[in-house]
């Protein structure tokens, strides 16, 4: 009777790891750290932040265009559209926002396993102009004048 129910097991545990860890994988590949919901920024560069659950996971990143109206590949300060994340399973790369204002920025992130379905989620970042300090107000203020 043992030996049926460890059988049993191994079965079940077998077919788990099989049909359902794959379904799975797609949902949960890369906790974001930054950004950690929607933000206000003042710079125009941003950085993105995860970390992965796999390695060679790889990542994308995609702007909503206001002119197309389509999400488009947002490139790194790096030129990267696409990166793999090795075996550190950290990231963090800069992106240049592009609009004052809403950007719609989404992540996507994928394995090989994975690529069809991949994992994504969407941001809103808002790029609010610099604040200038009083002084700058009052440098600006005066060169103005005289």
């Amino acid at each position: 009777m043992k030996s049926k129910i460890l059988i049993f097991i191994i079965i079940v545990s077998v077919m788990t790891a099989l049909f359902a860890a794959p379904a799975l994988a797609a949902s949960n590949i890369v906790k974001i750290t930054r950004p950690d919901g929607n933000e206000v920024v003042e710079k125009p560069i941003f950085s993105i932040c995860g970390v992965c659950t796999y390695d060679e996971t790889f990542i994308e990143f995609q702007y909503w265009d206001k002119v197309t109206e389509k999400f488009q590949p947002l490139e790194t300060t790096d030129g990267d559209l696409t990166f793999k994340v090795g075996s550190s399973k950290l990231f963090g790369k800069n992106v240049e926002l592009k609009y004052k204002g809403e950007n719609h920025i989404k992540v996507i992130a994928y394995t090989k396993a994975t690529k069809e379905d991949p994992q994504t989620k969407d941001y809103t970042i808002t790029y609010a102009a610099e604040k200038k300090s009083l002084l700058d107000n009052i440098r600006n203020w005066l060169l103005d004048k005289f």
